[in-house]
């Protein structure tokens, strides 16, 4: 393996051997902690030794099998740093100036995860934390390795503190001998870093949470009113878990909103979470491309998402249900039908006319059907509506084209009028996306939350803009926000859409529904990216530990646990079909345009005989 090694140091030949003996075990003890690492690491050195001293280091370091390079720095630069978490700070407090290089470290964040450090301390001295590191912020997300050395062995620890305030807690890393080596802690081999520093010894963590209600607190592990505040209690009781994972004390900071950016500044408990007055949000956040400037998401306890849910509408919602009984195919060969029929009666009617004219006793005037157009068009259309009419024609051929005719309409009448009863019973499920839900007849509401109130009143796409504008809260009237249970109702007396949280409104839905009431729910999805998420502080030195500690909450089935007290899934059909629907207006609507437009019509018609009549009556005089 090559080996890319670039030495900023200035080699000077001659020097003393016994001062590169001096610290021969000091390099030898930092190649076999960097060897313990099993992965590359670029040194970054502030060290005071000489020069032959820093050559022999950087010698023993080429020929590990990681490859690694060495920079001798006066203080820290970003071009220094390599990505990927290969960086390892290493000083020597014994030297000058050291103590401004460790604060411009720490001003820059150096000390948080993923760098690491490597301090020699002084040998022989009783004090285990160099005095130097007392104001740094070495927490639990640091990896900070002390060496003390005593005689020929040495004892190297790893310290931080849980918060800055706090005591150091000192890990036993290794011990290193000239006879044995390194040899590493049982505990180091066999926990990673976030479970051995877990325990934060009843030290508080302080949780930002959202309360609507004033009832809200005394019920937060009671659980009873689970319709108010369901995301707020649900989020308390899987977080209860974590507290005791990492022993810690709960401190509650209570806000009205999640939190929004408003002019610049967040609110709520973005607000708390931006300024560093909370470390975990006390329910599940909406992931948006805003808040990962703020969070870092770590879980996903919760199947349940922020949906518009409805019941499937009558099929009069959304069609004309007396155009469904048949095809179009179907119409086309019934107009064509009614037209050879008409032309067939015609001249039906034409010959018996001319056939009885000679014989005038024979010919009764008032029974036989006039060979005129529109009179033979009312006897059709009367046969077609099932009426009858009081006209006939006489021959044997006119009788058998009548025949004919009735037993054809008769069979159409009977599948039409089924075909009617079948689809006034049914239901629509052509509303599959937000435009849907927008051109539809369904009224629309949505839980009062802070969340829906900023999603919808926020809105910049079309559609989702036109939903608010138009449906939600149309100009000169009260914006359709309920809660959750008179949302509900709604949903099941007439068609209505709501968009709530799915498992709090099922939950209702169990409680106040029909089992019947229960088939045909749908959901649209309005929020964008609305699967919630529980999350920390970005940059947060507890993360991993809590990451591991909400994780661990999933495996033991804890979160389930909450989910199925506090929500429901989609309720089971059982019954679909087993009630009585009536006939409502919107079901009629098309007849009785027609009814209306066929009396208009008949109106004007009147209107213009008798305009024709007079008119004939004055040319008459």
């Amino acid at each position: 393996m090559n080996f890319f090694v670039t030495i900023w140091c200035v080699t000077f030949m001659g020097l003393p051997i016994a001062s590169l003996i001096s610290k021969e075990n000091d390099i030898k003890v930092i190649v076999d902690v960097l060897q313990s690492f099993h992965k590359p690491s670029n040194v970054i050195a502030n060290l005071c030794w000489k020069s032959s001293t820093i050559k022999y280091l950087v010698t023993t370091l080429a020929e590990l099998e990681n490859p690694k390079s060495v920079k001798v720095v006066d203080e820290v630069k970003d071009k220094d740093l390599v990505s990927g978490g290969k960086n390892m700070f290493l000083v020597d407090v014994a030297c000058k100036g050291v103590g401004e290089f460790l604060d411009k470290a720490q001003s820059r964040k150096y000390f948080a995860r993923p760098y690491r450090w490597f301090v020699m301390n002084r040998p022989n001295t009783k004090k285990k934390v160099p005095s130097e590191l007392d104001e740094i912020d070495i927490l639990p997300d640091s990896e900070v390795y002390v060496a003390q050395s005593k005689n020929s062995s040495y004892n190297i620890n790893l310290i931080y503190k849980i918060n800055r305030n706090c005591d150091w807690i000192i890990e036993e890393y290794a011990s290193w001998s000239t006879g044995s080596g390194l040899n590493m802690s049982s505990r180091v081999k066999e926990n990673v870093i976030a479970i051995r520093r877990r325990n934060f010894q009843r030290e508080p963590v302080v949780t930002s949470m959202v309360v609507s209600d004033n009832n809200t607190i005394a019920d937060l592990e009671l659980m009873k009113y689970k319709e108010v505040d369901p995301v707020s209690k649900s989020g308390y009781n899987q977080m209860t878990p974590l507290y005791e994972f990492i022993n810690a004390t709960r401190r509650l900071i209570l806000t009205n909103t999640w939190g929004y950016n408003v002019n610049g500044s967040w609110t709520g408990i973005m607000s708390h979470l931006s300024q560093g007055k909370a470390d975990l949000p006390g329910s599940v956040m909406i992931l948006t491309n805003e808040r990962m400037q703020i969070l870092d998401y770590l879980s996903f306890p919760t199947p349940s998402s922020i949906k518009f849910i409805f019941r499937e509408p009558p099929l009069s919602y959304q069609n004309n249900l007396y155009l469904l009984p048949f095809k179009s195919s179907v119409w086309y060969c019934i107009g064509s039908f009614v037209v050879v029929l008409i032309i067939a009666m015609y001249v039906n009617a034409y010959w018996e006319a001319r056939k009885t004219a000679a014989d005038e006793k024979k010919q009764d005037g008032s029974m036989v059907l006039i060979p005129k157009v529109s009179d033979v068009t009312v006897f059709v259309m009367s046969a077609i509506s099932q009426q009858g009419s009081t006209v006939e024609l006489r021959g044997t051929l006119g009788r058998f084209v009548i025949f004919i005719l009735f037993l054809v309409f008769v069979f159409l009448y009977t599948a039409y009028s089924a075909s009617i009863v079948v689809l006034l019973q049914s239901n629509s499920n052509q509303i599959r996306t937000l435009a849907d839900l927008l051109n539809s007849k369904l009224e629309l509401g949505a839980e009062d939350t802070p969340y829906n109130r900023h999603f919808f009143m926020t809105a910049r796409d079309p559609i989702r803009k036109a939903i608010y504008e138009k449906k939600i809260a149309p100009s000169g009237s009260k914006p359709k926000f309920f809660n959750l249970v008179d949302g509900i109702l709604q949903l099941q007396k007439k068609p209505f859409a709501f968009n709530s949280n799915l498992g709090s409104a099922y939950k209702v839905i169990e409680k106040y529904f029909y089992e019947h009431e229960k088939c045909g729910l749908q959901e649209i999805a309005f929020i964008q990216g609305n699967y919630p998420w529980m999350a920390c502080r970005r940059g947060s030195p507890y993360r991993e530990i809590f990451k591991l500690g909400l994780l661990r909450n999933a495996e033991h089935g804890l979160n389930d646990r909450v989910n199925r007290i506090m929500f429901s899934k989609k309720p089971v059909c059982t019954v679909r079909g087993g009630s009585f629907v009536s006939v409502s207006l919107v079901d009629c609507y098309p007849i009785l345009l027609l009814l209306l437009y066929g009396m208009i019509l008949g109106v004007l018609l009147l209107l213009a005989e008798v305009l024709h009549h007079r008119r004939c009556q004055l040319f008459s005089r």
